[in-house]
């Protein structure tokens, strides 16, 4: 057999059945340590060619069959890439000691990205003789595909010009009967009237954002977590 050269197998996009058969013959010639690596890096490369061009809001507005036509494109867009190319591409280097969780970062903080909070206000609700109690009113929408039990968010409570937020803080919110995916859904909280959120001084222009910071599963496990 002297004079045979041997290439590494590379991804065939031409047809769902071939390109299945082809990332298997990868999987097949790489070290154990790297094929996990190389299916986090596959997924981060097809995610980012199947959105190239387009924002979260309208990946969210398209049909179930244009987000298939995007797919097959992004697959076909792998297609003559070896094992050792696709961890090039997606930011991955064929060491063995490089820490996977540089390729895992962007794509959490996409996923986290894709539940998006369409509107966040806070206001004092006014009960009677018990005084007033602090109220945040969310609308959100799970884009993630995945179903959605708990939301861990950071909320800033901030007045324009003021250098200091009336409320930076932490919290979760656990979902009754959880979020599917495309669902959208509007919530009213009640935080903690003796904490920062009840504080009587925050003035009426004070402006509410929200940011996503984790989100978790049915079971309990966590989906995705900024880093």
């Amino acid at each position: 057999m002297a004079g045979v050269a041997y290439a590494d197998p590379t991804i065939d996009g031409s047809n769902p059945r071939y390109y299945d058969r082809s990332l298997e013959e990868i999987r097949a010639s790489l070290d154990e340590s790297e094929v996990e690596r190389f299916d986090d890096a596959l997924e981060a490369l097809l995610m980012r060619r199947s959105q190239e061009g387009l924002t979260v809001i309208e990946m969210s507005e398209l049909s179930d069959d244009e987000l298939e036509d995007l797919a097959t494109e992004a697959r076909r867009s792998l297609h003559g890439l070896s094992g050792q190319e696709v961890l090039a591409l997606a930011g991955e280097q064929p060491d063995k000691t490089k820490d996977s969780n540089a390729l895992e970062e962007p794509i959490a903080q996409e996923m986290l990205s894709r539940f998006v909070v369409e509107n966040a206000e806070y206001r004092l609700s006014e009960e009677g003789s018990s005084g007033s109690a602090p109220v945040i009113e969310l609308r959100v929408t799970n884009n993630t595909g995945e179903p959605v039990a708990r939301v861990h968010f950071r909320g800033v409570l901030q007045s324009p010009g003021r250098s200091v937020p009336w409320v930076d803080e932490t919290f979760y919110y656990t979902i009754s009967g959880d979020i599917e995916p495309g669902e959208t859904l509007e919530w009213s909280l009640a935080p903690d009237r003796s904490g920062p959120w009840g504080n009587p001084s925050i003035s009426d222009d004070a402006m509410l954002s929200m940011e996503v910071l984790r989100l978790d599963d049915p079971s309990g496990n966590t989906l995705w977590e900024r880093p």
